[in-house]
C-alpha cells in the first residue's frame, strides 16, 4: 500500500491544508467558547485569557488529529 503523503498531488495537499486549517480554528474554538461560558458562570472574575488560548491550542490540534486520522482512512 502507497503512503498517503508521499503521493499526495499539490492540489489534494491545498485542500487538506484548508480544510484541516477549518477544522482545528471551527474544534478550538468551540471549545474555547464552552470553557469561556463555564468560567463566566462560575467565577466572577471570568476567565484568563491564557487558559482560551491554551484550550483553543489543545482542542484544536486534537480536532486536526482527528481529521488527519479521518482523510487518512
Amino acid at each position: 500500500m502507497a503512503d498517503p503523503i508521499r503521493t499526495l498531488s499539490p492540489a489534494r495537499a491545498a485542500v487538506l491544508f484548508v480544510v484541516y486549517s477549518v477544522v482545528f480554528a471551527i474544534g478550538g474554538g468551540l471549545a474555547a467558547g464552552i470553557m469561556a461560558l463555564v468560567f463566566e458562570a462560575v467565577s466572577p472574575q471570568g476567565y484568563d485569557a491564557n487558559v482560551y488560548a491554551i484550550t483553543f491550542g489543545v482542542t484544536g490540534y486534537i480536532a486536526y488529529r482527528l481529521a488527519r486520522r479521518v482523510a487518512e482512512g
